[in-house]
């Protein structure tokens, strides 16, 4: 008899026959994958090395067992796979396994009935690493499928929003205090800027929007977030800050990290619903101990970590699938946008940092962030504005925007603030007002993505020709980087939607005039 258990008497056993059973057993015991030899009730006779090595298991505690005893969560698929190889020859089936005591793998089967008389060969291969990168890669896909649709949505809403916001703030100019229309008007421009609010999140998760980054250290970030934060979490849950011994400098935009932090922090709170603890950590690691994914196209040696950690009741598998989609959330209807984690996603992944979760039922969470970090800390220089000696409201701008409603009510807007203002729908329109005037233009305001030629680079090409025309730049989202510096005190930018008198103020700071009183935040993203 042969190890394989069929019967040969030894005086007919050809040497051809021998020798293909040698063969056979030298691929066996040899190969990489798991090999099993089962008989026709599925028991094992044979393991490999390799079939131990995956089991975690030494020979004899496979040998003798039932491959069904070794296969978990089987669902009946085992059955099934079993009558097709009985039926056609040959199988393959995916099964989860134990490994080592209560672990699990996932692994392929391949099946191949009466290698010897009724003896049959199943291969197995672990293929759970290469389902995990597989899950990963198109959950990658759909949320960037679904981060085009949002970031296409948010542009166009932005621009009717600018519209909307701006004839409404025309209306309220004319309607005082007393006016029983006025009311009704600052309804619509409360929802308008709820709206926007919710436009600028779909950007973040798009990573569409426009950003402004500078050095930032994420030590005085936390530090200075901190009493805020405390404000915003209930009185039963306790807030811990443990920060780096060292600066922790990153490039980033300040705005969007604040949000990205408040949003985490928020998140934890809501997973607290009995009180708890949640903890921030500011930690300087090393590329190798980052974790850093195959797609993450940083070289970086050094990154700065920021762990957002609660002790909460934990995300569900299900959940954890799904948790950076927008519009998905385990609240009560009316509590929750889904917009929050979908928002920390994009501002993490378009500030060259990269996320990940740990979290299991009733054990809490942990959102990791990791962003490159900056070897010497920059310290921003923001010169101000040249003082200009044209009275207030008599500049020339040179307005280019091709979408017809923004650029009216902008148009409408500044000639009532005494501005004399050139438009145009293109900018090859724009170049040609500018040259007709020789130049002769105090402001470039533009939109960023426009059919012909982006806005940075109409920018470029008139900067030319007048080194000292000031710029500012407005956008809904952008899919270009914007070749400009965002520390020259030139060249500005303002985020659609925006209020009128946001825009005004906005102009005449740049201008050289200050007003008294500005609410103007650094990037004119206040309304939201």
């Amino acid at each position: 008899m042969s190890d394989f258990g069929v019967v040969i008497p030894a005086d007919a056993q050809p040497l051809a026959a021998l020798e293909r059973e040698r063969q056979f057993r030298a691929v066996f015991f040899d190969a990489a994958d798991a090999m099993l030899i089962l008989d026709d009730e599925r028991t094992v006779l044979e393991a490999n090395p390799a079939a131990c090595a995956l089991f975690g298991v030494a020979e004899d505690g496979v040998v003798g067992n039932t491959l069904d005893a070794l296969i978990v969560d089987d669902g009946g698929e085992l059955g099934v796979g079993w009558r097709e190889l009985l039926a056609l020859g040959e199988a393959r089936r995916e099964h989860h396994v134990a490994v080592g005591g209560s672990n699990t793998r996932l692994v392929e089967c391949s099946y191949r009935a009466r290698v010897y008389a009724n003896r049959h060969l199943c291969i197995a291969r672990d293929i759970t690493d290469r389902r995990l990168l597989e899950e990963r890669l198109i959950q990658s896909e759909k949320i960037e499928s679904v981060g085009r649709l949002a970031g296409g949505i948010a542009h166009d809403f932005n621009n009717l929003l600018t519209a909307i916001l701006g004839y409404t703030e025309l209306l309220l100019v004319r309607h005082e205090g007393n006016d029983p229309e006025r009311g009704d008007l600052e309804e619509i421009q409360r929802a308008g800027q709820r709206a926007a609010a919710l436009t600028q999140q779909l950007l973040a998760f798009s990573r569409k929007q426009v950003l402004m980054p500078k050095d930032v250290d994420l030590n005085q970030t936390v530090a200075g977030l901190k009493s805020m934060l405390g404000r915003l979490i209930r009185e039963d849950i306790t807030l811990w800050c443990e920060l780096s011994p060292t600066a922790a400098t990153i490039r980033i935009d300040p705005t969007q990290l604040e949000q990205a932090i408040i949003n985490l922090v928020l998140n934890g709170r809501d997973a607290l619903p009995a009180g708890g603890d949640i903890r921030l950590e500011v930690t300087r690691v090393e590329r190798p101990r980052a974790g850093v994914p195959a797609d993450h196209l940083s070289t970086a040696s050094e990154y700065i970590r920021l762990r957002v950690i609660d002790n909460g009741v934990g995300i569900s598998p299900d959940a954890m699938a799904h948790l950076f989609e927008p519009f998905f959330t385990t609240k009560a209807v009316g509590k929750g946008t889904g917009l929050g984690l979908a928002s920390v996603y994009g501002i993490v992944r378009q500030s060259n940092g990269f996320i990940a979760v740990e979290s299991e039922p009733g054990s809490g969470s942990v959102f990791t962030m990791h962003f490159p970090a900056v070897a010497t800390s920059a310290k921003d220089c923001v010169e101000a504005a040249e003082s200009s000696n044209t009275a207030p409201g008599c500049e020339t701008i040179l307005l280019v925007e091709d979408e017809d409603s923004v650029r009216g009510i902008i148009g409408a807007v500044l000639r009532r603030q005494g501005y004399h203002v050139l438009e145009s729908a293109t900018p090859r329109g724009a170049l040609d007002l500018f040259n007709a005037r020789a130049g002769k233009v105090d402001l470039l305001l533009s939109d960023v993505v426009m059919p012909e030629m982006s806005g940075p680079a109409l920018a470029q090409q008139l900067i030319g020709v007048r080194p000292e025309l000031r710029v500012l730049l407005i956008s809904g989202y952008t899919e270009m980087a914007i070749p400009f510096d965002s520390n020259s005190p030139g060249i500005n930018f303002i985020g659609k939607p925006f209020r009128s008198s946001v825009l005004t103020e906005r102009i005449r700071e740049i201008l050289g005039a200050r007003p008294k009183h500005s609410r103007t935040s650094s990037d004119g993203r206040d309304i939201v």
